[in-house]
């Protein structure tokens, strides 16, 4: 059964998804997390990881259908080689 949710949450097996992308999964994770959560308990969440140049469409792409798919604002920095990416509840 949990191996059903992670699937559900993470998308392992639907087609469409951003495969090759390593931070997919928890990017994921922590949209689903912090939705999910009572709003007085989480009111946002930050997930830190590497990003290839050439990843960078498909990582925004990503981001975006991630908040949207939650109801989440998204706020996206990069630098050279990572990322950083907040998940906070709409306004």
């Amino acid at each position: 059964m949990l191996a059903r949710q992670l699937d559900e949450v993470v998308g392992t097996n639907q087609p469409g998804r951003y495969t090759g992308l390593g931070c997919e999964s928890p990017l994921r994770v922590a949209a689903a997390t912090l939705s999910q959560a009572p709003p007085t308990e989480v009111t946002a969440t930050t997930v830190v990881g590497i990003l290839g140049n050439d990843d960078s469409p498909a990582f925004e792409a990503l981001v975006d259908d991630s908040a949207a798919e939650y109801g989440l604002e998204s706020r996206v920095r990069t630098r050279v080689g990572s990322f950083s990416v907040r998940f906070s509840r709409a306004a």
